[in-house]
């Protein structure tokens, strides 16, 4: 009897005011509500242990700072939340740059010249040598006159010594356009050369004249005695293209001639390290007889140089373009076939 009192006594003492032991009882061991998962680290809170024992075990101490901090993390973020889950996160947006901030092609306003030549044009089309020269005269509108150009997707791997092709051509009715020529020789060629045309003439002093950024010129032509002399302009001319070497033609103890050539029509052209060859073959005002004796005299150059290290097929794709003109496909069976019954 003294022990029931007892255990109603203290049960008494525990309940709330208001409400009786047993009922505060089964509210602690059943609540009618769940407290949500950010409560517990309060409930761990509630039963720390005294300070003394913390340093005692300074891991303890340790947990219950971390615990502090979870909960200090709860409390600034209860406002923002609704029904126990946040807001979803959006990562701020960077500024798009280069390809990426271009429009797509759903959204893109085109100009009354780019649908004119959609109408003109079959983008998979393949065509003749006769009616693409003749389609892209059509389609070049451009307010100068416009370069045509011929673009030769080949077979080729560069990076290997016995795939790479690089070769000049003699264009039969010219480029169309004036190139300045620069002569580095002495002695005696120097008035060989003036008298043949060239624009610039000149030895050691032109060779300064470029090391000091000179560059007025769009060929540099050698003569073999120059070219010890020629190599410390290496990382200068070499970049761009000028540099002089003898599969180019700009090297040659024939200094005459090679000024005349180029200044007829000769042009250089190699394949890049994506396997195509990139090739100007005149002007969209030439006649279109002018224009396919071009562009077949570059076939022909560009199948007569072929790589011994080349196989299997070594025609991909042929494009003709204008210089702001959309691309014509050429069928290359016909383009070959064209091109030999011209050359015989």
């Amino acid at each position: 009897m003294a022990t029931a009192a007892a255990a109603s006594a203290s049960s008494s003492l525990l309940a709330p005011a208001g409400s009786t032991a047993p009922a505060a009882h089964n509210a602690l061991l059943f609540p009618s509500s769940v407290p949500s998962l950010r409560a517990y680290p309060r409930l761990l809170l509630a039963f720390r242990r005294p300070a003394a024992a913390a340093v005692a075990d300074p891991q303890a101490a340790v947990l219950e700072e971390e615990v502090d901090q979870q909960v200090q993390f709860d409390d600034d973020e209860d406002d923002g939340y609704e029904g126990g889950r946040g807001a979803a996160f959006t990562p701020p947006t960077r500024p798009r740059t280069g390809k990426a901030a271009l429009p797509l092609k759903r959204d893109r306003t085109r100009s009354k010249r780019f649908l004119e030549i959609q109408k003109l044009r079959e983008s998979k089309k393949e065509h003749d040598v006769p009616t693409a020269i003749s389609l892209m005269k059509q389609i070049a509108s451009a307010k100068f006159v416009e370069s045509a150009e011929a673009h030769f997707r080949m077979n080729l791997d560069p990076k290997y010594n016995d795939q790479q092709l690089r070769a000049t051509v003699n264009l039969p009715k010219g480029t169309g356009q004036s190139v300045k020529i620069a002569v580095l020789t002495q002695g005696e060629k120097i008035d060989e050369a003036r008298a043949a045309g060239a624009d610039i003439v000149g030895g050691d002093d032109l060779i300064e004249q470029i090391k000091g950024g000179f560059m007025e010129f769009d060929k540099l032509i050698a003569s073999p005695d120059m070219m010890p002399k020629v190599a410390s302009l290496g990382k200068i001319l070499g970049p761009r293209g000028l540099m002089p070497n003898p599969k180019a033609g700009t090297v040659s103890p024939n200094i005459t001639q090679a000024i005349e050539e180029f200044k007829k029509g000769k042009v250089e052209y190699r394949v890049d390290k994506t396997g195509i060859v990139h090739i100007p073959f005149g002007k969209v005002d030439f006649p279109e007889e002018d224009l396919i004796a071009n562009f077949m005299a570059v076939v022909r150059s560009v199948e007569r140089n072929k790589p011994s290290g080349a196989k299997g097929i070594y025609w991909k794709t042929v494009y003709l373009c204008s210089s702001m003109g959309p691309s014509i496909k050429l069928n290359i069976k016909e383009m070959l076939d064209y091109g030999t019954d011209s050359s015989n």
